[in-house]
């Protein structure tokens, strides 16, 4: 009935059977055989003939007016179920790390707005465990994260983006802190700060791989949940230390200072990772646009 009823509004517009037919494409025979189908699936006339062609009866006018919005609703909806069904609903979702964002996202991100200006970017600032998590669940299409997280190629597409240098958060009081370069054996006597495994997976197992790998010693470690400004608090006032990647290297806060770690193998890894199923043109062109380091 659907087509019936484009063909009857067709009819309507262009006043005209012939005229309906030739934008149609099919012969005014078949054109009038769809009005009638319809006229007799409804019960009446719908159309009337004057001396300049057709126009709607009572009944026919009626039928448009409820009919004209009902299909541009249908196809309106239509065109966003294929959308979803393509992995394009017109929305891009990006969990993203606040630190990494003016050097690392936001550049293509401006490159991605000239190719699909009508893409709405929707950048939630979570923690790495946080994206995972909404990643798996569908809640974001792609995750920006610093690499330590928990992350499998088996699960997600990846892209590596960036190698970062590791620094080391002191106090900046503490005797390491005028140094240009700490080495990681220089901290083995320190009280490590480390975030959650459920706001950043996989910290605990890369700082103990840092620690033994450049130091041979296995770290102390202190959790202090809440993200990067309450760990700067606990170095300022605690005189804990920390090792972060090179995101943080602007960050400036009363009582602390952070210094490059000198050991060349010491770096952490900044990936982008989005569903194996999701192939929407917009997120793969900001995923082409994002430096690779792979």
């Amino acid at each position: 009935m659907l087509l019936q009823i484009r063909s009857f509004l067709t009819v309507v517009e262009e006043g005209s059977l012939h005229r309906a037919a030739a934008r149609l494409n099919i012969s005014q025979s078949a054109l009038s055989r769809q009005v009638q189908a319809l006229e007799h699936e409804l019960g009446g006339p719908l159309l009337e003939r004057s001396s300049t062609g057709v126009m709607p009866t009572i009944g026919g006018r009626a039928l448009v007016k409820r009919m004209a919005s009902f299909l541009a609703n249908y196809d309106a909806n239509l065109q966003a179920v294929r959308r979803i069904i393509r992995g394009d609903a017109g929305e891009l979702r990006i969990g993203y790390l606040a630190s990494a964002f003016h050097e690392h996202l936001e550049p293509s991100l401006r490159k991605l707005r000239r190719l699909y200006p009508d893409t709405k970017v929707k950048l939630l600032d979570l923690f790495p465990g946080e994206q995972i998590t909404a990643l798996r669940k569908g809640e974001i299409d792609l995750a920006f994260l610093e690499g330590s997280a928990a992350l499998s190629r088996r699960d997600f597409q990846m892209k590596k983006v960036a190698v970062l240098r590791c620094f080391v958060s002191l106090p900046e009081d503490h005797p390491l802190a005028s140094k240009k370069k700490v080495k990681i054996a220089e901290l083995r006597t320190e009280t490590f700060i480390v975030g959650s495994e459920n706001e950043v997976p996989g910290i605990r197992s890369r700082l103990v791989r840092f620690c033994r790998l450049h130091g041979n010693f296995t770290p102390k470690m202190i959790e202090i949940p809440g993200g990067i400004a309450e760990g700067f608090s606990a170095v300022a006032n605690d005189g804990a230390v920390a090792l972060l990647p090179a995101i943080f290297r602007r960050h400036k806060r009363p009582g602390m200072i952070l210094v490059p770690i000198a050991d060349p193998g010491a770096t952490w890894e900044m990936v982008v990772a989005w569903q194996k199923s999701h192939n929407a043109e917009s997120l793969l062109a900001l995923v082409d646009a994002l430096p690779s380091a792979e």
